[in-house]
């Protein structure tokens, strides 16, 4: 087992032993989305379709409104090709980036606060032609709250594993309900990276704002088991000097694409 995970398995594993209640039922979501690209933090992983499949595990806790979430999300090329993407080429068929969240959720008076461990596994590192990339894991806090029935957000990444760097987030989000089942959702955030978080997403060393991106996605509510979503989404690299970094990598600095996506909960 990489040496990363190690810690934050054996936390998910003992964690819910302690403050789970022993009649307590999990709530299970299993989903995948199909997308025409892989969009991370502003950096555009693959250019071509790819397929996400991920699954959510959510437990109630002994803490009142307290929650314990548990979430698998990958990526999967569908072509040998990435384009203008950041990703090596040929591994279509195969998953080429792995996350792992052990997450726990609260609220707080007005705030709905989220604190957790992220563990990134990307098997292909090694083969990346401007410098290997292995897997990592950092620790996040994110705070939200409704404000005039819009969500704005705070979100603060601190990896403390290979990049020992800060990436902060802030944003807006808004649910508009257009008949019943059917709901519209517009989102819309800024990123900030400190030098080490820039040096890894971006390969360049540079402290300053990262990436402006929004998206609006329609979800419709089929049955009481399953859910339809699909979305348009754009990502613009704020930083000069990063967007001419991309242009002599030969990488999209302001990428736009679509996903369709269903969702199963039991």
């Amino acid at each position: 087992m990489p040496r990363h995970l190690s810690p934050s398995c054996l936390a998910l594993l003992l964690c819910p032993a302690c403050f789970v209640p022993q009649d307590s039922r999990p709530q299970v979501d299993i989903g995948a989305t199909f997308a025409s690209k892989f969009v991370h933090r502003g950096m555009t992983m693959v250019a071509r379709p790819v397929l996400q499949p991920r699954l959510d595990v959510a437990l109630p806790t002994t803490v009142e409104d307290g929650t314990l979430l548990v979430r698998t999300f990958a990526n999967m090329n569908l072509e040998n090709g990435v384009g203008s993407a950041w990703f090596p080429q040929g591994h279509a068929g195969r998953f080429t980036q792995i996350e792992y969240i052990g997450a726990w959720e609260q609220k707080l008076g007005a705030f709905d606060v989220q604190t957790g461990i992220h563990s990134y596994n990307v098997p292909n590192g090694l083969e990346f032609p401007n410098g290997e990339r292995g897997g990592t894991t950092e620790v996040f806090a994110t705070v939200s709250a409704n404000v005039l029935e819009t969500k704005p957000f705070l979100s603060l990444h601190y990896d403390f594993d290979e990049v020992r760097s800060t990436y902060l987030r802030g944003g807006i989000s808004e649910d508009f309900e257009l008949a019943d089942g059917l709901t519209l959702n517009v989102l819309g955030w800024l990123g900030y990276a400190r030098a080490g978080q820039s040096a890894w997403m971006y390969g360049i060393d540079r402290t300053g704002l990262a990436d402006l991106a929004g998206s609006i996605e329609l979800g419709y509510v089929y049955d009481e088991r399953t859910t339809f979503d699909c979305g348009l989404h754009g990502s613009l690299i704020v930083d000069s000097t990063i967007q001419d970094w991309f242009g002599q990598l030969g990488i999209d600095d302001s990428p736009w694409w679509v996903t369709l996506g269903v969702n199963w909960a039991f």
